[in-house]
């Protein structure tokens, strides 16, 4: 994790605080004693410290620190920024005018939200296409096989399977549901600087993924595609669940 200097620390803790009087105007005091800053300072506390132990996180740890992270999103989108009102918004692009990272992010997230809107108003969560479930047996070893195909998540967000996906079994347990989540991964590093090979490096693309799991029980962000029962010392697939699927 990269160490923030004293400065930027301060300047975080600024930017935070007049973001707080915007959004929540009653706010008293900005003073180190405001039960609202303790508040902050923990939370900023607990995050910071969770990413020195991300790779600790059990996939019931990961699907709710996604979960956080949508409820905050969610907060946010429900106040506008500066002098805009609430609601989707897109750049609007003049001659002459000086764009930044945050204009090109924001021109994104406008395509994004639109088509997550969608998705979730008209067809809601669920299997678009394929992501079929089936067992394979090697001796004592099993493993569940998820097909290629198309689901939404409950946020509109498009998970697509591209190629065949297996998941061990464990040698025993009781009941497990194959879970399938949408994921993203950073990549195609490139120097800010073009010109400058000593310049720092930053991923310049965003591959959309999926993350398949097992787990007892499902979360909001998940498509169960199946489920599967432990009997007779061996797994098999439930054949009375039903994945979800969306409206058509």
């Amino acid at each position: 994790m990269r160490t923030l200097s004293e400065e930027q620390w301060q300047s975080l803790a600024s930017a935070v605080a007049r973001e707080m009087t915007r959004v929540a105007p009653d706010w008293t005091t900005h003073n180190t004693h405001d039960p609202g800053i303790t508040v902050l300072e923990v939370l900023s506390y607990a995050l910071t410290e969770l990413q020195y132990r991300s790779n600790t996180i059990d996939a019931n740890g990961r699907a709710l620190a996604r979960h956080v992270a949508q409820l905050a999103d969610s907060l946010a989108g429900l106040t506008g920024t500066d002098d805009c009102p609430p609601g989707l918004q897109r750049v609007n692009f003049f001659a002459g005018q000086l764009l930044s990272v945050a204009d090109f992010t924001a021109e994104q997230d406008y395509i994004r939200h639109k088509a997550h809107r969608r998705n979730r108003m008209l067809y809601g969560a669920g299997v678009v296409a394929g992501l079929h479930v089936t067992l394979e047996r090697t001796g004592s070893n099993a493993k569940a096989v998820i097909a290629t195909g198309l689901a939404f998540n409950a946020r509109g967000e498009e998970i697509e399977v591209s190629v065949p996906t297996s998941l061990p079994l464990p040698a025993q347990g009781k009941a497990l549901l194959v879970l399938l989540h949408y994921a993203e991964q950073k990549c195609h590093p490139v120097p800010a600087l073009a010109a400058d090979p000593q310049a720092e490096v930053h991923c310049s693309r965003i591959t959309e993924m999926f993350s398949a799991t097992l787990a007892p029980s499902t979360d909001d962000t998940a498509i169960a595609l199946a489920r599967l029962n432990f009997s007779r010392g061996r797994w098999a697939l439930d054949r009375k669940f039903k994945a979800a699927k969306v409206r058509v």
